[in-house]
């Protein structure tokens, strides 16, 4: 498979403490040549919730659990200094937009709340995390 070849010196992924993106943190982990570095962000390093990510940072030094908010500028922006402290001028090789929020609902119980925080997390996350 082409992940198998994939060479990369650093990755991020978003929402990697559960789910998708703790199962591709897992994947680069195991690979015959590991990622130099690999960021792994959620909203709460430190909660209940990343427990398995934390258990994994112990073990692997290149594994950096960085908190990031996806539809936060602020909160990017902090990661992003986080993760240059440690790449220096290389630049980060590969971003995985995994960080995602299903509220799945019938219409008629459908809010503009949730609505509008879906597509700042689904949507304009993305983006904002490419810029």
């Amino acid at each position: 498979s082409s992940m198998a070849e994939l060479c990369v010196h650093s990755v991020l992924v978003t929402g990697a403490n559960r789910g998708l993106g703790l199962g591709f943190v897992q994947h680069f982990l195991r690979m015959p040549k590991p990622p130099q570095w690999i960021f792994a962000t959620c909203r709460d390093p430190k909660g209940q919730k990343a427990q398995e990510l934390q258990n994994l940072a112990s073990k692997h030094l290149n594994l950096i659990i960085v908190a990031l908010e996806v539809a936060n500028p602020t909160s990017i922006k902090a990661a992003a200094a986080k993760v240059g402290e440690h790449l220096g001028g290389s630049g980060l090789n590969l971003l995985i937009n995994n960080a995602g929020v299903v509220k799945s609902k019938m219409l008629d119980a459908e809010t503009l709340e949730d609505m509008t925080e879906t597509y700042a997390t689904n949507t304009a996350g993305p983006l904002l995390m490419g810029q």
